[in-house]
């Protein structure tokens, strides 16, 4: 101890203790400038605090011993035991600091990456998207869409071809996002036909889906004469576009087989005996039977009613299945066989029927014999056939008339009504001739009174007086021939025929 004190004197001691305090000083005003943290702080001001307590006990024993030896002794001891120097206190004042200037870096690194984050977005992959989704998602990210529309085979109408901006790199919002989403294929493109009589279904539908004809319509039928799955025609909706001018947008379908359509056997047959007809077609249209309905006189059933079916009641068919049944006409009239019967007789006998009698002339049938009847004997009639009958008798040979007297002008239906109406081809030719009657009366005939062929002519002869008065007398008993003989005459030039 005796060395230690005997290497200091007051001087030094002076020295050494202005600089400890010196050195506080310099420390505090160091604190001061760096902006530490709250506890550090206060962490020194209480030592500066304790270490100017410690300088304050040093300074009052100098001022109040009168001992200035035993001060200087104490003050010694007093800074061997409380003055301590820490040499890596500038370290971790350095490390500190740099943990501060590491931290505010870190800080606006993150408050900017912050910002960023709030006014940017990442893009999505919106290709083969529809518009939709795009336009959903800009609306939710404020981002402004901008549509491009374009006719595309690969793309569907409205999905997204491309964007400007490529997914997963980002955009400002209110920015604009540019898209060009696709408008489907050409409708007004002319697409060739393919043959589609030599294609099934599955190659159809190929096609249709290789060429984008959405208008083109795949239609199946059943078909009781094709087979399933084989092509049956070929329609354009608008029969005025020809084949080779066929265009995208043009409706048009193909018809394929289902082949023939088989249903179940689940309808039962009911009992049509007796069964308005009307009731059995109002079933079979609700069933769709394909019924046929075949007409029968019937004694027993009244007319319109059912008297038989094809198959029996109860029994099980299938829709489209066929089914006849039978349908009473009522009760016939049977036509009889007029063989034997006088014409009196025939109009009398049978009055449910409309018998009409026809005379005509036959040259082997002799008169009053039945030469036909129009409608079979035993032939039934309904309320649905033409029950009249038309029987025919002969009148044996044609007798020619006298027709001396007669006008000219009546000759036609003379001669039709007797003779051509009644099978016999009677005819005439005129001939003009001096005669004291009135012009256009008859005054002979080749031939009258008598039997001639079924085919004849006869000549008349025709007055062409004049001037003769009316109601002449009779000429014949003072001319020659008066008594109906022929009368020589000149032969016509020409004979007319009536």
């Amino acid at each position: 101890m005796s060395d230690f004190l005997s290497k200091f004197n007051k001087d030094k001691y002076q020295d050494m203790v202005n600089e400890q305090e010196d050195k506080q000083v310099k420390d505090e005003k160091i604190e001061n400038q760096e902006n530490t943290e709250p506890q550090q702080k206060q962490e020194e001001q209480a030592s500066a605090a304790e270490e100017k307590e410690a300088v304050s006990k040093r300074d009052t024993p100098l001022k109040s011993n009168p001992n200035p030896v035993a001060s200087r002794s104490s003050r010694r001891q007093d800074a061997e035991e409380e003055v301590e120097i820490d040499l890596d206190y500038q370290k971790k004042k350095r490390r500190q600091m740099w943990l501060i200037i590491a931290g505010s870096v870190l800080a606006c690194m993150l408050i900017f990456l912050i910002y960023h984050k709030l006014v940017h977005v990442k893009v999505e992959d919106f290709v083969d998207k529809p518009v939709a989704d795009a336009r959903a998602w800009a609306k939710e990210n404020d981002v402004e869409i901008e549509l491009e529309q374009e006719h595309s085979m690969e793309h569907d109408a409205n999905q997204i071809i491309s964007q400007s901006v490529a997914a997963g790199k980002k955009i400002r919002k209110g920015k604009t996002l540019e898209l060009v989403s696709s408008l489907g294929p050409d409708p007004e493109e002319v697409i060739p036909l393919a043959d589609f009589s030599k294609m099934d279904r599955v190659e159809a539908e190929e096609w249709i889906d290789e060429n984008k004809a959405e208008n083109l319509q795949l239609v199946a039928e059943y078909s009781d004469d094709i087979k399933d799955g084989k092509f049956i025609k070929f329609t354009i909706k608008d029969s005025g576009i020809d084949e080779s001018e066929y265009q995208r947008k043009d409706s048009a379908a193909v018809y394929y087989s289902k082949g023939k359509e088989v249903f179940e056997k689940n309808i039962t047959i009911p009992d049509f005996t007796g069964t308005p007809k009307e009731e059995v077609e109002k079933w079979a249209k609700t069933n769709e039977i394909k019924m046929k309905y075949k007409e029968k006189d019937s004694d027993s059933v009244e007319a319109g009613h059912i008297i038989s079916q094809s198959k029996k009641a109860d029994e099980m068919i299938a829709k489209r299945d066929k089914m006849k049944v039978v349908v009473s006409l009522g009760e016939a009239t049977v036509v009889p066989n007029f063989w034997g019967l006088t014409a009196e007789e025939a109009t009398s006998n049978y009055p449910d029927l409309d018998v009409i009698v026809k005379h005509v002339f036959n040259a082997d049938a002799p008169y009053g014999t039945l030469i036909s009847q129009s409608v079979k004997a035993d032939t039934k009639l309904t309320e649905n056939d033409n029950k009249s009958v038309t029987v025919t008798y002969s009148q044996g040979r044609p007798y020619l008339h006298d027709f001396r007297g007669q006008l000219e002008g009546d000759l036609p239906r003379l001669f039709y009504e007797e003779y051509q109406s009644k099978g016999a081809n009677i005819k005439y030719y005129v001939k003009f001739v001096d005669a004291p009657e009135v012009k256009g009366t008859v005054v002979g005939m080749s031939k009258f009174n008598e039997f001639v062929p079924m085919t004849y002519t006869v000549e008349i002869r025709i007055s062409n007086n004049a001037s003769a008065p009316p109601n002449p007398p009779d000429f014949f008993d003072d001319e020659p021939g008066g008594d109906g003989g022929p009368v020589e005459i000149e032969e016509p030039e020409q004979p007319i025929e009536k």
